[in-house]
C-alpha cells in the first residue's frame, strides 16, 4: 500500500469526485433505462420488411453495443459506490471541505475552505490528499 499515485490518477479522482453528482444521476438514468428496457429497444431492429429502421441490425453490433453500456454502468457504478464509502466516513469537517472544492457552483481556494472547515490551510490539504488516496484505494489505484 505504499504505492503513490500518479498526478493523472490524483486529478483522475479529484474530477470523478468533482462529478460525483452528475455521474450518479447519469448512472440511476442508465440503471432506469435497462430495467425498463428502453435502452435495450433503441437497439432492437423493429421494422419487418421495409427499409432499415435505423437501428442496429446486425446481432453482434448489437450485443457488442449493450454489453459496453453494461461496462459503461458498472464503471460509474464502482466510482459512486467508492465516493460515497469515503464519504460517509470523514467527519463534518472533511464534509464542509468537499463540499466547498468539488461540490461548490465557485471553486473556492484554500484559505477560504480552510477557515470555513475550521483548519488550516496545509491541514485542509492533507485531509484532501487522504479522503482522494481512500478513494484510490477503493477504485483499486494502490494495490
Amino acid at each position: 500500500m505504499s504505492k503513490r499515485l500518479t498526478k493523472a490518477q490524483f486529478q483522475y479522482i479529484e474530477d470523478e469526485l468533482r462529478h460525483y453528482h452528475e455521474t450518479k444521476k447519469e448512472l440511476e438514468e442508465l440503471r432506469s433505462n435497462v430495467i425498463t428496457g428502453s435502452i435495450y429497444r433503441e437497439y432492437r431492429d423493429d421494422n419487418i420488411g421495409g427499409s432499415s429502421g435505423g437501428g442496429i441490425s446486425n446481432p453482434v453490433e448489437r450485443q457488442a453495443t449493450i454489453l459496453e453500456m453494461d461496462k459503461q454502468i458498472n464503471r460509474m457504478g464502482k466510482v459512486v459506490s467508492a465516493i460515497e464509502s469515503v464519504i460517509c466516513k470523514i467527519s463534518e469537517c472533511d464534509k464542509t471541505m468537499i463540499q466547498l472544492r468539488y461540490w461548490s457552483n465557485y471553486k473556492h481556494k484554500w484559505e477560504y475552505i480552510a477557515t470555513q472547515s475550521f483548519m488550516e490551510r496545509s491541514t485542509a490539504i492533507r485531509h484532501r490528499d487522504v479522503i482522494i488516496k481512500e478513494i484510490a484505494e477503493q477504485l483499486g489505484f494502490r494495490k
